[in-house]
């Protein structure tokens, strides 16, 4: 085995993980960005992001289109896996709407499904090619009568992360509301309900959706507001 292809390995087994050492790096990560002013920390993210481009050339990341292993698709969360109880759970959808919705989750398998090979890259620098099974966010929108004057759509979850999109790129992107990854429901990659947005970084595929709120303003997600891009197309620095 090479020393490229064993670091490779290596990073694939981390991101996969959810060990004691993965969640303290993560954590010691955050704090380290947080604390730098707004203006430095744009900066850092933007050089973090270079840097992560070339490694993910260097260890070949960039050439993996074969479907990942259920066992190595990564993932991260910096405070923990919420546990959600499928039996119980909802999704509300509410805000700049004409008719709120809650639905439950036997409701949600019951609406139109799309099934899709999809990409996510992760700012990280992990990849994930995965078969994803979910409800399009454009029949959701349709349901709910989004407003006109509607600008994004707010994805709260249950572990507190918020994430924000426009609800055109939702569109442009075919965004859809994912309950199954590789055909199995997995807590941990957001089960029972995660966004997927292919050609945005992964921090936009918010896990563990329990409310969708559109809004007329143009209030950030957790990331972007601390200095990450809002895009987030594959690449972007601001």
């Amino acid at each position: 085995m090479t020393q490229r292809s064993a670091i490779s390995r290596w990073l694939v087994r981390f991101h996969a993980g959810d060990s004691r050492l993965k969640r303290a790096t993560l954590r010691l990560s955050y704090y380290a960005f947080i604390v730098l002013p707004y203006p430095l920390r744009r900066v850092a993210a933007a050089a973090f992001i270079i840097v992560t481009l070339a490694m993910k050339r260097l260890t070949g990341v960039e050439k993996r289109n074969e479907l990942t292993p259920q066992d190595e698709v990564g993932t991260l969360s910096f405070w923990g896996v919420p546990t959600v109880d499928v039996h119980s759970f909802t999704l509300t959808i509410d805000g700049a709407v004409g008719r709120p919705l809650v639905l439950r989750y036997d409701q949600l398998l019951e609406l139109p499904a799309v099934e899709r090979e999809v990409r996510m890259d992760c700012v990280g620098g992990f990849r994930n090619n995965t078969v994803m099974k979910g409800v399009p966010l454009s029949h959701i929108f349709d349901l709910t009568q989004v407003h006109d004057t509607a600008r994004r759509a707010l994805f709260h979850c249950a572990d507190g992360y918020r994430e924000s999109v426009p609800l055109v790129e939702l569109l442009q992107h075919e965004a859809f509301l994912v309950y199954s990854v590789n055909g199995e429901h997995v807590n941990k990659l957001g089960y029972p309900l995660r966004l997927a947005i292919p050609g945005k970084y992964g921090y936009k595929w918010a896990k563990w959706v329990e409310r969708i709120e559109l809004v007329d303003n143009e209030r950030k997600g957790y990331w972007e507001s601390r200095g990450l891009p809002d895009r987030a197309n594959v690449g972007d620095l601001w």
